[in-house]
């Protein structure tokens, strides 16, 4: 005859296994609310709230914040007014300012990587600058995506990285695209070489169309100079 097993008392079970059998869903509970600590914490690094926010490297080498300039003369980007001026990354982090291409006519382009005319539109935007390569600077402007997103996407696209005219900038806190006004995607403005905004396009744009505001800007070069210094 044999003995039957003798069942462990609770008390001697270890914990987890009496917590276990009390709440049978506890560790799927501290699983969930781990992960969901985890994603908090990931996003309160990106976000940074209590940080300087994004900055970039200017030409003397030092650190200094990027985003719209204060002292901007107007906070409008719209046409025949100063254009906001800023300054944003590239993707080595260096300063791009708006102002620093006074005399030239600049192309500003907001665009995003799940933006499906902004793909379309971009390799058109890079024959423009090919065209004027002395007299115009296309500054295109990532909207709130990091640099590996934005330089992906353009490899992926066979997208030129080293045209000396042509400047990839981030806006990972979207306060360009803020103070542009910029809603849906893509945003096109021309600005002459004093400042001055010739065209404003909210759509995507054919090379025809570019070329036509591009020569706006280039036509237009208002004698006095509307920039903060």
């Amino acid at each position: 005859m044999t003995k039957k097993k003798r069942k462990k008392a609770p008390e001697s079970q270890p914990l987890w296994a009496r917590l276990n059998r009390r709440y049978p869903k506890w560790g799927r509970r501290i699983g969930i609310t781990s992960a969901l600590v985890a994603m908090l914490a990931v996003l309160w690094f990106v976000a940074d709230p209590l940080g300087g926010g994004p900055t970039a490297i200017d030409e003397t080498g030092s650190e200094v914040s990027a985003g719209p300039i204060d002292g901007a003369p107007d906070a409008e980007a719209r046409v025949n007014r100063p254009a906001p001026n800023f300054l944003l990354p590239d993707y080595e982090k260096n300063a791009v300012r708006l102002d620093d291409y006074e005399g030239k006519a600049v192309f500003v382009n907001f665009w995003a990587t799940w933006c499906g005319p902004c793909a379309r539109e971009m390799p058109d935007i890079v024959r423009i600058a090919e065209k004027f390569p002395d007299d115009v600077v296309v500054i295109a402007i990532n909207r709130g995506e990091s640099k590996g997103a934005a330089q992906n996407w353009m490899r992926r696209l066979g997208l030129p990285e080293d045209l000396p005219n042509f400047k990839w900038v981030l806006d990972s806190r979207e306060s360009v695209v803020r103070e542009y006004g910029v809603e849906g995607m893509p945003q096109s403005f021309f600005v002459d070489g004093s400042g001055i905004i010739r065209a404003a396009v909210r759509s995507g744009l054919s090379y025809e169309d570019m070329l036509i505001s591009m020569e706006r800007a280039l036509n237009s070069f208002a004698v006095p100079s509307t920039r903060a210094p």
